[in-house]
């Protein structure tokens, strides 16, 4: 992959304002990381499951559930006839249900799976795919890391030049373990090995390959640190991915290191460079209890005869692994950026999610820190601001989300 080559289609501040705005996680340090992750392909068969024929229902559950073995014993137990018996015995070996030794019939692993889920397992075809385990603790990763059409694998060759990107070091090896372990997961579907897939075999050697994430180190209301992790596939946290980093020593160890390694004075230093690029004159560095700092700026910096325009109002800047907040105090500039906000949201959407919507809606009322809002509050701000354009869409919107 080029230098210039974007990894992530959406921008780092999204994740930011995920993270302080809908995790309630303030967010103290942005990271770009390149995580290895195990890819193995693997050998399968593909299971297909039927309903049960009646008698051959019966028969496998005389065999497992009365310890019944003979074809004698299982015709006499069921009134049936010996023949009648004997050719459905044969049908059930020969689909790979049942064995047959020293006269007596016994259920194969797949029989009795088929027994326990009352349900008639056959093998169909093999079946050969690849499957993605974290490079550490060889966990599998869920069906989101197997999107391709938005999230790549990198091989080690093709890593993003430019010091953007931390590239993760590894001391395991791939655990062989982990595919057994996988197949006998209750949710294994969640991990891209769907219940018709069975007993797995690995293909030659695992490969090492890179999974690119943006993790946003923070600080919970309880005061714990938190680490919430981004992939390519959407701009929303990832738990499953969260979860595996903040359970993984080695990662966290290199997270925390950065940490204690960052200077306030470069993000601070960052943030003047930043000002003085727009020329914004006023300005105030503001370090809130939690540690995020704020760039304070006096309205008639936002909007149409502003340098900045309105979505930046209360939005991240990032520099690197740092990030400040530029911010007015005046409620009524943030009042005019809310509503700047919502109507660009309305007007992405040809089909309108109710729901969805007011949540973004009150996502952005939290982040730019308006108070209180409903509905009919937030179509009397549109009045009071006389943006008729907004009030009509928003009575559009109210109309079809009922």
């Amino acid at each position: 992959m080029s230098a210039g080559t974007r990894v992530f289609d959406y921008p780092e501040q999204r994740t930011l304002e995920d993270a302080a705005f809908e995790r309630e996680v303030v967010p103290t340090q942005l990271h770009s990381l390149l995580m290895p992750v195990w890819k193995v392909t693997v050998r399968a068969t593909v299971v297909d499951a039927a309903d049960y024929d009646l008698i051959d229902r019966y028969l496998s559950r005389g065999i497992a559930e009365a310890a019944l073995s003979t074809t004698d014993e299982l015709a006499a137990f069921f009134a049936l006839e010996p023949p009648l018996v004997d050719r459905a015995l044969r049908a059930l070996a020969a689909v790979g249900h049942l064995g047959h030794t020293d006269g007596r019939w016994w259920l194969t692993e797949i029989g009795l799976r088929s027994v326990r889920d009352g349900l008639r397992y056959e093998v169909a075809h093999e079946d050969r795919r690849e499957l993605y385990f974290d490079g550490y603790a060889s966990r599998p990763l869920t069906k989101v890391c197997y999107d391709s059409r938005k999230v790549t694998l990198l091989p080690p060759d093709e890593l993003p030049g430019g010091g953007r990107f931390h590239t993760l070091f590894t001391r395991w090896s791939f655990d062989p373990a982990a595919l057994p372990a996988l197949s006998g997961h209750p949710d294994r579907a969640r991990f891209n090995l769907p219940d018709r897939i069975d007993d797995p075999h690995l293909l030659g050697p695992p490969e090492l390959a890179y999974l690119p994430l943006i993790v946003v180190r923070g600080v919970s209301r309880s005061g714990a640190t938190r680490y919430l992790a981004y992939s390519q596939a959407v701009g929303e946290a990832d738990p499953d991915l969260g979860a595996l980093v903040e359970s993984t020593p080695d990662v966290v160890g290199v997270l925390e290191q950065e940490q204690a390694s960052a200077s306030p004075d470069v993000a601070e230093k960052r943030a003047r460079e930043w000002v003085d690029r727009y020329d914004l004159s006023g300005h105030r560095l503001v370090r809130l209890p939690g540690g995020l700092l704020r760039v304070v700026l006096p309205a008639g910096h936002f909007g149409p005869e502003g340098a900045l325009p309105w979505h930046r109002l209360g939005s991240f800047v990032v520099r690197g692994s740092g990030f400040f907040q530029p911010w007015c105090e005046d409620v009524r500039a943030r009042r005019k950026a809310l509503l700047h906000r919502v109507r660009a949201l309305l007007g992405t959407r040809s089909r309108v999610d109710g729901a969805r919507t007011w949540a973004r809606v009150e996502r952005v009322a939290r982040q730019l820190d308006v108070g209180d809002l409903d509905p009919a509050g937030l179509r009397e701000l549109a009045v009071r601001a006389g943006d008729r354009v907004l009030v009509a869409r928003w009575d559009e919107w109210v109309r079809e989300s009922r």
